[in-house]
């Protein structure tokens, strides 16, 4: 391996020794955003949210854009037809208060529950 990514892999071990807490904390963002926005519970700390055609995903990822997130939208032909999703991935550096703008925006005007 090249030796920048042996010192970033000895870097993040040695952060997981420091802060074993940070560890729990991108899925408790996952889990506060799906919440949020009226989803079912995430397991995982990448959570897809399915909107069907190519172009609601599109845009919905340009309107997060617009809001300042980055979220990739998923399409044909890297998911079936009709499954077109958001893709959103959470870290421990996410703010709180942007997961639970985030979560608004999502639940209000991309998959309309108010």
């Amino acid at each position: 391996l090249p030796p920048a990514i042996v010192a970033a892999s000895i870097a993040a071990l040695d952060l997981i020794e420091r802060e074993p807490k940070m560890l729990a904390q991108p899925l408790a963002k996952a889990r506060a955003f799906t919440s949020g926005a009226g989803l079912p519970m995430a397991q995982s700390t990448i959570v897809p949210v399915v909107l069907g055609e190519a172009e609601a995903a599109l845009s919905a990822s340009q309107l997060l854009e617009k809001e300042g997130f980055l979220v990739v939208a998923i399409r044909p032909p890297t998911v079936p037809d009709k499954t077109a999703r958001l893709r959103f991935s959470f870290s421990a550096r996410h703010p709180d208060a942007e997961i639970e703008r985030l979560a608004d925006i999502v639940r209000r005007r991309i998959i309309g529950n108010t």
